[in-house]
């Protein structure tokens, strides 16, 4: 019988590679193809891909579809967004934790070792990520574990580590904030509430190019059969998450 593996990569993917934000056109653009290799060529510990595409586009079916370095993947007929579409990949992994990962993200080197280790090792904490964030009345105030590894209020979307045990306890993450924005803020307010605790390491080898992401520029971001701007739903998820964690304005 074989082993669960270690880490489960869980990754939804819309485009192939992310349409151009022109205005930071000389920035960096990653890719999927960007995250796998770096996953192939980068981490030791043993590990299975699941990738969650939310498109039908052709040149996106073809590349999920064969390539050999994705372990699992569902092909979704339209876009039915982020915290949906990690649940998606959590309800299909099999490793002892799970890693959200954005596909604009770089992973060097013996980053996932000493994520992985870190929970290993900590027996209170339930989630660890490269950057957090200190909060107070939903606002943050500032990033912490700079230079030392340090407990924070939230860990960062881009990627992150938790423990599958803890992320059943916890329900997964909450789809009312579809399309995307702010699950990831509530998914770590929801570790805390449960018990556990949220810790970043500083110095990791973990790079977010998120310059072409729609949270770098303003833009209408379809779902389902429905369509919106990028700062109405900042708004609506704001409005949603200071009422479900009883935060006053």
């Amino acid at each position: 019988m074989t082993s669960r593996p270690k880490v489960s990569f869980i990754i939804p993917i819309l485009y192939l590679e992310r349409p151009l934000n022109k205005k930071r056109f000389f920035m960096p653009r990653s890719t999927i193809k960007d995250v796998l290799n770096d996953i192939e060529k980068n981490v030791t510990t043993d590990y299975e891909v699941i990738v969650i595409a939310n498109s039908r586009d052709k040149s996106l079916v073809d590349f999920v579809t064969t390539d050999p370095r994705i372990t699992k993947f569902v092909l979704n007929s339209v876009n039915p967004g982020v915290a949906r579409s990690w649940n998606i990949g959590a309800e299909m992994s099999e490793g002892e934790h799970l890693c959200f990962v954005s596909d604009d993200v770089r992973i060097g080197k013996n980053a996932i070792e000493q994520l992985v280790s870190a929970l290993d090792s900590r027996s209170d904490v339930d989630e660890v990520g490269p950057r957090g964030d200190l909060y107070e009345n939903g606002k943050s105030l500032r990033f912490v574990g700079i230079t030392e590894p340090e407990y924070t209020d939230v860990i960062s979307g881009f990627l992150f580590l938790v423990r599958e045990v803890a992320y059943w306890k916890v329900g997964g993450f909450d789809v009312n904030y579809t399309p995307a924005g702010c699950e990831e803020i509530d998914f770590s307010f929801a570790i805390r509430k449960a018990g556990g605790k949220c810790l970043v390491l500083p110095n990791l080898d973990i790079t977010h190019n998120e310059y072409h992401g729609v949270s770098a520029h303003r833009t209408n971001i379809r779902y389902f059969e429905s369509e919106i701007d990028t700062l109405d739903l900042h708004e609506k998820n704001r409005s949603y998450f200071l009422k479900k964690w009883g935060i006053e304005e």
